[in-house]
């Protein structure tokens, strides 16, 4: 009896110390040559060991119209504890053929089993490949089982990839599931996740995992939504992760989930990079299959990266129904989002419209976008939003423009701080300067009293439907004497231009002054403009700064100009509050008012009610303009000594009168 019992003991030592691999050749849930078997043999030894699939079309869960083999569990699986367990689907495409040219053979279905399709709990090395895994409670969860990867299988959908067959969560990495691998660069490689009621891919407290070319929410021709509730959730101590690639065959494309496409979760959310993907569009990148809202971060996640600086990494984040990027939530700060398309389709240039591009909530700071292009969005293009959201950069980005410069504007504001946010860096440096074109609202609009200490600094501004910067109340807020009011910004008064002077090599020589406390201790920055119709301008090109004396005069000198520019101006307080912009003056000569009266130029009625006279000396008479408040000319004729002018068929208004002399040009207003 002892040498019996010997001889059973070796058997079970062999099998332990060696792998194996094991053969499922019947869809039955029992006994053997089944997958519970299979699975009940690797949890009785250390692996390596792999799972095949030889199943004969003759077995009873074929079905002959769909090409599939369906095993339906009607419990859970063991649980699968070794190491380098491969459970591989593909290998019945190998043995029958390729049956289901949809898609994968085998359809592993939770329809009698509602936990886990497949758990992996401290199995390192683990591989799934090839299956169709559905309606489970979750597909596949992967525990503390590092170096795993998922590949090639179609996970919260029917074997073709195009009907809903969801399980609960998808994929679960969770819990030093570290170094794992979803996807890969190859068609065979892609999965669909999809379908799923609550989550497609969760990664949980896991670090240096990969996702890369699968389908996140779409068909499996990724043109209509088979929608997760949410498409991928990195939540908890999640850091060093890689979503995408820098080629086209690692692009993930995260559209069609109800709620968030890819949120971040958590204060240790951290150091992940999502590039590359596509992110609310569908698979070409010109079509719009819109998330609630693209990508999420939330509840302290901090110091990740949305893009890159080169274009291989830039993702599409376009065609949500919400916001294409969402900053939101308490200690959510310093992630960077960097040249992508927030707004448009692949190339750049056609709109594929998030309802608003970018929105900061919820005290979420410091975070910086930088070189994105934000436009062709419904709304607003940057909105940032709510008491202590501070300290939020915005800088290199194309607002209303496409990629070539061309118009392509979001609906309402480029730019609204709105509630409270303070500390906001827009610009800050030629080299750091924003394009904010196009727009339908104002181009930066700070809606509150209480939004103060945001910088709006050497950007280029035109063509936006309201001012180029806007501070509470609507429209221009007049100056004050000294600039006692407080408000938005501090109601910071803007610049007056007084003369401006052009020489024979074309430097134009402009004086002004500044109506502050303290006006030494702020900076004028001078701007090339374009018309705007309130008269007040939008400054086109940054060409300079000037510093006041304590008296608030200032000067500045221009090289390379000409009688057809446009001169606005703003200011900048040691706090970083911007005013608005001054108003806009069609320039092309030396002097403005009290100097244009010294040089002889007379005009008589000012006020008019329409008809009025201009007297010139001799040396003035040639050619006289007459300018709206835009700049735009209505009227030019040749005078000498003294000629009649009607502009009664405009309306009310301010307007300009220039004097082309033989060396200078007397402007009057």
């Amino acid at each position: 009896m002892k040498n019996i019992i010997l001889a059973i003991l070796l058997i079970l030592t062999a099998i332990v110390a060696n792998s194996a691999t094991f053969t499922v050749t019947s869809t039955g849930d029992s006994g053997p040559n089944t997958l519970r078997y299979a699975l009940q043999m690797c949890a009785a030894s250390t692996g390596p060991h792999t799972i095949n699939f030889n199943i004969p079309t003759t077995d009873a869960n074929y079905n002959s119209s769909t090409g599939v083999w369906v095993i339906a569990p009607s419990a859970n699986f063991p649980i699968i504890m070794q190491q380098g367990v491969t459970i591989d689907g593909t290998t019945q495409t190998a043995f029958a053929g390729d049956t289901n040219p949809f898609g994968p053979e085998i359809v592993i279905d939770g329809s009698n089993a509602r936990d886990y399709g497949f758990r992996f709990m401290n199995a390192p090395n683990a591989t799934l490949k090839g299956l169709n895994i559905r309606r489970f409670t979750k597909g596949a969860q992967f525990y503390g089982s590092a170096n795993s990867t998922v590949s090639g299988c179609y996970i919260g959908t029917d074997e073709t990839g195009s009907t809903i067959m969801g399980n609960d969560i998808g994929l679960e990495f969770i819990s030093g599931s570290n170094n794992s691998t979803i996807g890969g660069t190859t068609l065979a490689e892609r999965n669909i996740i999809s379908g799923n009621l609550h989550i497609g891919i969760r990664l949980l407290d896991v670090e240096y995992c990969t996702v890369k070319g699968c389908i996140i929410g779409l068909n499996r021709e990724g043109n209509d939504s088979l929608p997760n509730y949410d498409g991928m959730s990195m939540e908890g101590a999640v850091r060093y992760c890689t979503i995408g690639g820098t080629s086209p065959e690692e692009r993930n494309i995260i559209s069609g989930n109800t709620d968030y496409g890819l949120p971040l979760f958590g204060a240790g959310a951290t150091q992940n990079v999502i590039i590359g993907n596509y992110i609310g569009t569908d698979i070409t990148g010109t079509q719009p299959i819109g998330n609630t809202y693209g990508v999420l971060f939330d509840d302290g996640s901090y110091s990740n990266r949305v893009g890159g600086d080169t274009d291989a990494e830039r993702n599409v984040i376009s065609g949500n129904v919400g916001y294409g990027v969402f900053f939101y939530n308490n200690g959510t700060n310093n992630n960077l989002l960097k040249n992508n398309f927030i707004g448009t389709d692949y190339t750049g240039r056609q709109a594929v419209a998030n309802t608003a591009g970018i929105i900061i909530d919820g005290i979420s700071y410091k975070n910086i976008m930088d070189g994105n292009i934000i436009s062709g969005n419904t709304q607003v293009g940057i909105g940032i939003n709510i008491t202590a959201s501070d300290s939020n950069v915005i800088v290199r980005n194309y607002i209303g423009v496409d990629v070539d410069g061309n118009p392509l504007g979001n609906g309402l504001d480029g730019i609204r701080i709105s509630q409270g946010p303070k500390k906001t860096v827009i610009g800050g440096s030629p080299e750091e300067a924003n394009i904010i074109a196009n727009n339908g609202g104002c181009g930066v609009y700070i809606t509150n009293d209480n939004c103060t200490q945001n910088l709006i600094s050497c950007n280029s501004f035109y063509n936006n439907g309201g001012l180029a910067i806007d501070l509470f109340e609507p429209g221009v807020t007049p100056n004050d004497d000294l600039d006692e009011d407080s408000g938005a910004n501090e109601k910071l008064n803007f610049p007056t231009i007084n003369t401006i002077i052009i020489d024979d090599e074309g430097y134009m020589n402009i004086s002004g002054n500044l109506d502050v406390i303290h006006p030494e201790f702020h900076k004028v920055e001078i701007y090339k403009a374009t018309p705007d119709p309130s008269g007040y301008g939008e400054g086109m090109q940054y060409v300079c700064k000037a510093y006041p004396c304590v008296r608030g005069a200032w000067t500045a000198t221009i090289p390379n100009c000409t009688s057809s520019d446009l001169i606005t101006a703003l200011t900048i307080d040691l706090d970083k509050n911007t005013s608005e912009f001054s108003k806009t003056y069609g320039v092309d000569g030396p002097v403005f008012s009290h100097e244009a009266a010294h040089n002889g130029l007379s005009i008589f009625p000012n006020p008019t009610s329409g008809i009025f006279e201009i007297t010139l000396p001799n040396e003035h008479s040639t050619i006289v303009e007459i300018f709206d408040n835009t700049g735009r000319r209505l009227k030019i004729t040749e005078v000498s000594g003294n000629a009649y002018f009607d502009i009664s068929e405009y309306n009310a208004g301010t307007y300009i009168v220039r004097a082309n002399g033989k060396n200078k040009v007397v402007v009057k207003e």
